[in-house]
């Protein structure tokens, strides 16, 4: 959970491709954050796994992800987007899915 990496690396990425600063961010910082968290689970629940089958479980798991968040990947990755726009935001709201990962761990 200290790989603060896993969660920068998307969003800096989208961070290059900003449009217009009209647009308003349509899900919420802490819902971006717990979707955050459930995608970092998913990518470790995959860890070891190589090739097709790590791939084709990787969309199950997004898809479930993004269903239980009641969200799909378009308007999280516009949220996210729009967030990176103001990197104190985004460290804010990755410290956040970081909390939330590190509250499971201790249950």
């Amino acid at each position: 959970m200290k790989n603060i990496l896993v969660f920068l690396i998307p969003a800096l990425l989208l961070h290059g491709c900003t449009g217009a600063g009209s647009e308003k961010q349509e899900i919420s910082d802490e819902k971006v954050a717990r979707i955050m968290a459930d995608l970092y689970v998913a990518e470790a629940a995959t860890v070891g796994m190589t090739g097709y089958s790590k791939d084709s479980l990787m969309q199950v798991y997004y898809n479930q992800v993004f269903e239980m968040h009641g969200t799909d990947k378009v308007i999280y990755e516009n949220s996210l987007r729009l967030i990176s726009n103001d990197l104190q935001h985004l460290k804010q709201v990755v410290l956040d899915a970081q909390k939330l990962l590190e509250d499971k761990g201790g249950n």
